[in-house]
């Protein structure tokens, strides 16, 4: 566990955001180098001191910790009926599960997963091309909510979902951005346009498909 996904867990837990001043504060540290390690492993001694100083208990999470079976898996639910768009949005309708994917334990460690807060849902349209297809299989965590430039997100817009790389641009702007160049990016002003619908849904951590 490194200390973006400590952060990423101790948000989900607390419905709230946990800043770098919070962590340093947990492990006495100052913000400055609190923000340099943050994707650094955290050692066993720095998970004590942020389940002390957050009266939390990270290490029921830290697969670190689990057996290393390598037939030993996490079941992660499957909503057959949610499609993240890249293209013009999909409404959806149906946030029913409709299955069960079982991964290995040893692919949710190496993606850093949050396995009791993540999701299987699907990619429709080709704005993301050709990073990702339409049809591909998105594995979502919910709890990965924090922007960081560069990695793709599923975001709500409007009432709708897509499939997009975010950047953050301070103090509040957010630009929208697609890999296929036929695709405009757009910038959302969250300052702006308070009552306007957006929310990041989670980090889209792995894709796949079926080869064609």
């Amino acid at each position: 566990m490194n200390l973006q996904e400590a952060i990423a867990e101790l948000t989900a837990k607390f419905k709230k955001k946990i800043s770098y001043a919070d962590i340093a504060a947990a492990l006495d540290v100052t913000r400055q180098y609190a923000n340099q390690i943050k994707d650094r492993e955290l050692s066993n001694e720095q998970i004590k001191k942020l389940d002390k100083y957050f009266n939390t208990d990270l290490t029921i999470v830290n697969l670190n910790e689990l057996p290393a079976d390598p037939n030993d898996c996490v079941n992660i639910p499957v909503l057959g009926e949610v499609s993240a768009s890249m293209g013009y949005g999909v409404t959806v309708y149906n946030e029913v599960q409709t299955a069960v994917y079982p991964i290995s334990r040893k692919l949710a460690l190496d993606l850093g997963l949050n396995v009791h807060d993540s999701e299987i849902i699907f990619a429709q349209g080709d704005s993301m091309m050709p990073t990702i297809d339409g049809g591909d299989s998105l594995l979502v965590d919910h709890a990965r909510k924090e922007i960081y430039d560069g990695k793709i997100y599923c975001v709500r817009i409007d009432g709708q979902l897509y499939a997009k790389r975010l950047q953050k641009i301070p103090p509040d702007r957010v630009l929208i951005v697609s890999d296929n160049p036929k695709y405009r990016s757009f910038e959302i002003d969250l300052k702006e346009n308070k009552d306007f619908d957006f929310e990041v849904i989670g980090e889209i951590r792995w894709w796949g498909r079926v080869s064609r």
